[in-house]
């Protein structure tokens, strides 16, 4: 019974010590878990933390990804506009190229019109200036034809009155009563006298461009000159051209150069004379 008892208390220690390694190993085994449940814990707070960082990253991406859609989208709708105006522009450009050639067109129709017209324009003026000669020719002949009768005319009073002083004076001599008499002599002046030919008033010419055929003179005031008037250059009583007036500026008459005209001698500064 002693050795029973015995045995029993020492299974009760060896049970004790193994209960108490039991429990010493299984609080160790505690800690061990405990510690691997804390820093699993941290790993998972750290793998949130990242999470969160992620997912903020994402959301940030996704709303630079939304913007950039937009901007895209806004440069594509620019694009189409542009596209649209640059159709647009083409459209205007071919329809102004098809304006400047037809205004092309026209320009050249008009200007062989203006050739063939200056053509004609010069051929009527030539002629005008013709017919023009031909008349002043004609005026000039008929003043001579005036001047030469009135020049015979008063050749015959002076021959006359020559002839009746000759009479008086013989007669006076022949009476001798020239002593303290007074003899007095009458010359008829109701002759026609010889008259100088009108060439009209003078003036000096301000410029001349015959490459244009235009002439500008001085004093257009006192010349009297209007639009459309035709006047012949005079100098050093030689004609120097027809002029026609096309206008009146301040005291300047610009004329255009009638064919026939001898340029040349159309210098500016020169004095002329106005033959109407």
């Amino acid at each position: 019974m002693k050795s029973l008892s015995l045995i029993l208390r020492i299974v009760a220690i060896v049970a004790a010590v193994a209960a108490a390694g039991i429990y010493f190993a299984a609080q160790g085994k505690l800690a061990e878990k405990q510690t691997e449940l804390e820093a699993a814990q941290s790993a998972r707070q750290a793998v949130q933390a990242e999470l969160e960082t992620a997912n903020n990253q994402v959301t940030s991406l996704e709303s630079r990804v939304s913007e950039e859609r937009e901007a895209l989208a806004k440069a594509k709708r620019d694009l189409e506009s542009m596209r649209s105006e640059m159709y647009t522009a083409r459209q205007e450009v071919t329809r102004t190229q098809q304006q400047l050639n037809e205004a092309k067109n026209q320009i050249d129709g008009l200007n062989q019109t203006a050739k063939k017209l200056r053509s004609d324009l010069i051929s009527s003026e030539q002629s005008l200036a013709s017919a023009s000669n031909e008349g002043e020719l004609a005026r000039l002949t008929e003043r001579v034809k005036e001047l030469e009768s009135t020049n015979s005319t008063l050749k015959s009073d002076l021959e006359a009155e020559r002839s009746a002083s000759s009479a008086r004076a013989a007669t006076s001599s022949a009476t001798g009563s020239t002593v303290g008499g007074t003899s007095t002599y009458s010359i008829n002046t109701n002759a026609p006298a010889v008259q100088p030919a009108s060439i009209g008033t003078s003036t000096t010419i301000a410029s001349v461009s015959p490459e244009n055929g235009l002439i500008v003179l001085n004093g257009a005031s006192e010349l009297g000159l209007t639009p459309g008037t035709e006047i012949t250059l005079i100098q050093d009583l030689k004609a120097l051209g027809k002029v026609q007036v096309i206008a009146i500026q301040d005291d300047l008459a610009v004329a255009n150069i009638l064919p026939g005209a001898k340029t040349r001698s159309m210098v500016a500064g020169a004095t002329v004379n106005l033959l109407r």
